[in-house]
């Protein structure tokens, strides 16, 4: 799997288990109730930190900024830094990564009028005045 894919889907679920978790996400024990997605980056979390902790010190950091920020953008673009620097040489953890995450999954975005979308038949519009038409000839 691609680098940056495995980041956009990777750095949400982190994200969300340490929105419900705080930095205890490192040390947490996987709890079968969390929701879905948090699960996932416990589990995610789990592989990443338990495959070299050695290497993991900035994982963790950013992790434990993130949960103290509460979220904040910068703490996740911190993440995916750190997260791309562990993963970035590293093919087979990419591709144990990529089995964790749920194979229809392929899209992400976020920021400002950003869209991500697994299917479209419209016109889909971010800009300011834009003016659209759809003829269908039918």
């Amino acid at each position: 799997m691609e680098l940056e894919l495995l980041l956009a889907q990777t750095v949400p679920a982190i994200s969300a288990a340490v929105s419900l978790y705080g930095a205890d996400v490192l040390r947490r024990a996987e709890d079968v109730a969390a929701s879905g997605t948090a699960h996932l980056g416990q589990r995610l979390l789990a592989r990443l930190t338990g495959s070299r902790p050695q290497d993991t010190d900035g994982v963790a950091r950013a992790v434990t900024d993130l949960a103290e920020r509460r979220g904040g953008e910068d703490e996740q673009a911190a993440l995916r830094v750190e997260l791309r620097k562990l993963l970035r040489d590293d093919e087979d953890l990419r591709r144990e990564l990529a089995l964790l995450l749920p194979q229809n999954a392929a899209y992400s975005a976020s920021g400002d009028r950003a869209v991500a979308v697994r299917h479209n038949e419209g016109i889909i519009s971010t800009g300011d005045g834009a003016h659209n038409v759809i003829r269908r000839q039918g």
